[in-house]
Parts: structure tokens; C-alpha cells; sequence
């Protein structure tokens, strides 16, 4: 058993190569087709009103942080436990971040938020968080949602309403070279969005200096090519969407069985799990590390997704600060099964299963 070598992202099949060919070909690289294309379809996929492509997550959360009014000295309440990007905007502005702490279940951001204008709310892993999705005690939400592109809560899709940002990278279900998206019921700030994306151009002018109308606009514009593939791969989010949680649901009862701590969603979230997190129960990093070596011995590869908390970590001004104890204590002492280019969900169904016995049988006893 090999579940360390690369299964993601898909190799492109032929079909697809004859279309990047094709889109190549066609010298319209930028703002083109395809890039409306992705528009429409993800307006179609999450039910919202308006939907801007980007070149990456990144860059579709730092614009929105923009178009909704951010600036410098905004204060912006995210989580600790996240991903750097999540907070890269928000440091380009100059805004001031209060990192706030997590769920113990779902390690989503809870109610409990500081004193803030902007609430940047994480859907970690896919499981969508709980706060309300267009504002939370009277603040601005703005969802990083770039691992829960085929998540569901309370029956709708979890972009329904209000403003969310998207990942079209490499380890995500829908994965390209790179790309990301905005999606959002505010016309206005769609209409920003797409200014921004342009430098600051109004959308379907001439680029030129005397053009350029909004501060804080960069060439946050997506490749031809990305948005060909991305929009070709939306056709099969439906099946990676139904193999993640089937895998994630046989994966959990092997977790339940060996009396292990796993992540957990509401019960009217129904998630695209992007990542299998787990630990033992009270998450000790001893212990943490201990099931690491195991799995490591027993052909199981895992990886430690978030290990510095946001509030630590030097790159935003906390090296050696000390911050919300359940983010800290996730973080040090729970591991995610697979890798990003080996995700549980690419293992075919005797590999899921010869984990779940060596889950059951050597990280259990």
C-alpha cells in the first residue's frame, strides 16, 4: 500500500488537453470566454446573484476586503486556526486582525467574536461555519471558503448568501493551476470586484492610467487556460463531492470505533470534506505525535495542516504570543489523514479500508 505517491489533481484526460490547446491557440489569455464562462457557472453552482473570477483565492479575498471597505486600521476578526492566505489580504491593507478562537468540534469560528467591522469566517476543511453568512451581530461577514466548494448547509449551498471566496488551486476539489472566485449578493460590490481585478479599471474599458478609478485595484485578473480547466472540471464536482463524503463517513466510524477525537459538522451541514482531521481524545501533541509514527510505520501518510496558530505565527506580528487555547491545542495536537497530493479520497475502497483496520488496531489500542 502506497498512499503517499501523487493521485491530485487529476491528470488532465485528452479532452481537456485538446481544449487548453484550443484556448492557446486563440491568443485570448486574459478576459475572455472562459473566464465569463466560470462567472456563470459558479452564479449557477452556489445560487448566488453575481459571481468575479480571480487568479487565486488569495486574491479574491484580499479584493473583497476592499470592495466591502476595508482599510488600513479596520479592524477584521478571523480565526487562528487557518491557513495564512486567509489573513494575507487583511495584512497587505494594514488592517488590524484580532485572531479569535474556534468550536472544539467543528474548529469553526463560534459567536463569541471581538470588537470588529469585518468578520473574515473559515468553512476549515469544508465544514461550513455557523456564524450567519451575510452579517454576524450587526458586522460585515466575508466566508473564505476555499474548502467548501461542494458543501451544503440547511439544504442550499453553502454560497447561497452572502459574500464568499473560492479556490480553483492545485489541492482543492476543483483544482487548476491556480484561480479563484467571488461570489456575492451585493451589487456593488460586485461592481468593485471587478474594477479591482482590473487595477482599478471599470470593467470593459480601455486600460490606461487615466482609466484607473479605485484605489487598491492590482492584476488580480485569472489565465484563459485556468478558467478552461476550471470550468471544465466543474462537471465532476458532483462525483469527487460524493467520494469525499463517503470516504470521510467510513473513515469517521473507523475514527468512533478506536475512541479517537475526529472534526464534526452541524447536523444540518452536509460537507465536501477537503481534509480528515483527527487526534486523541484531549488532543496531547505527545499522543499526536506518537499516532504520526504509527500510521508513518504502517504505510499511512498524514500531514500537520495549520500547525502554527495565525496568533503565533511571526508572519503577522504574534511570534511567541500566546492566543485562543482551543486553536492552539488543535493545532499542536491533531493530524489530517493523507497528504494534498494523496487526499483519502483518491484511495480506492481497499485502501480506505486497510486504513480503517490500522486505525482501529494500532492507533486505537
Amino acid at each position: 500500500m502506497n498512499l503517499g505517491q501523487r493521485r491530485w489533481p487529476p491528470e488532465p484526460a485528452e479532452e481537456e488537453l485538446k481544449l487548453l490547446a484550443e484556448v492557446a491557440r486563440s491568443r485570448i489569455w486574459t478576459d475572455g470566454p472562459w473566464t465569463a464562462e466560470v462567472e456563470r457557472r459558479m452564479e449557477r453552482l452556489t445560487g448566488a446573484p453575481h459571481a468575479v473570477a480571480f487568479n487565486s483565492c488569495t486574491s479574491a479575498l484580499h479584493a473583497a476586503l476592499h470592495a466591502m471597505g476595508c482599510v488600513r486600521g479596520t479592524r477584521v476578526a478571523l480565526p487562528a486556526l487557518t491557513f495564512a492566505g486567509t489573513a494575507t489580504g487583511a495584512a497587505h491593507i494594514g488592517a488590524e486582525m484580532a485572531f479569535t478562537d474556534v468550536d472544539p468540534g467543528t474548529l469553526a469560528v463560534t459567536g463569541r467574536l471581538p470588537e470588529a467591522d469585518i468578520v473574515i469566517a473559515v468553512d476549515l476543511h469544508g465544514v461550513p461555519h455557523g456564524l450567519d453568512r451575510v452579517r454576524a451581530d450587526g458586522r460585515a461577514v466575508l466566508t473564505d471558503a476555499c474548502q467548501s466548494i461542494g458543501s451544503v448547509l440547511d439544504g442550499r449551498h453553502v454560497g447561497a448568501a452572502g459574500t464568499h471566496a473560492w479556490s480553483f488551486s492545485s489541492a482543492k476539489l476543483i483544482a487548476a493551476p491556480d484561480g479563484g472566485a467571488v461570489t456575492t449578493g451585493d451589487a456593488g460590490i460586485a461592481e468593485r470586484l471587478r474594477e479591482l481585478r482590473d487595477y482599478g479599471v471599470p470593467a470593459g474599458e480601455s486600460r490606461s492610467n487615466a482609466a484607473v478609478v479605485r484605489a487598491g485595484g492590482h492584476n488580480w485578473r485569472p489565465s484563459e487556460l485556468s478558467m478552461a480547466m476550471v470550468a471544465h472540471r466543474l462537471d465532476g464536482l458532483d462525483r469527487w463531492t460524493a467520494r469525499a463524503r463517503a470516504v470521510t463517513a467510513r473513515l469517521h466510524e473507523a475514527m468512533d470505533g478506536a475512541g479517537l477525537w475526529r472534526q464534526s459538522a452541524g447536523e444540518t451541514a452536509r460537507p465536501a470534506w477537503h481534509k480528515i482531521r483527527f487526534g486523541a481524545p484531549g488532543w496531547a501533541p505527545e499522543e499526536a505525535a506518537r499516532m504520526e509514527r504509527a500510521l508513518a510505520r504502517a504505510g499511512v501518510a498524514t500531514h500537520r495542516w495549520g500547525l502554527v496558530p495565525l496568533n503565533r505565527h511571526p508572519a503577522f506580528g504574534g511570534a511567541g504570543r500566546a492566543g485562543p487555547p482551543v486553536a492552539q491545542a488543535a493545532a499542536a495536537g491533531t493530524l489530517c489523514l493523507g497528504t494534498e497530493a494523496a487526499p483519502p479520497m483518491t484511495w480506492n475502497d481497499d485502501e480506505v479500508e486497510q486504513v480503517c483496520r490500522i486505525l482501529e488496531t494500532i492507533i486505537g489500542s
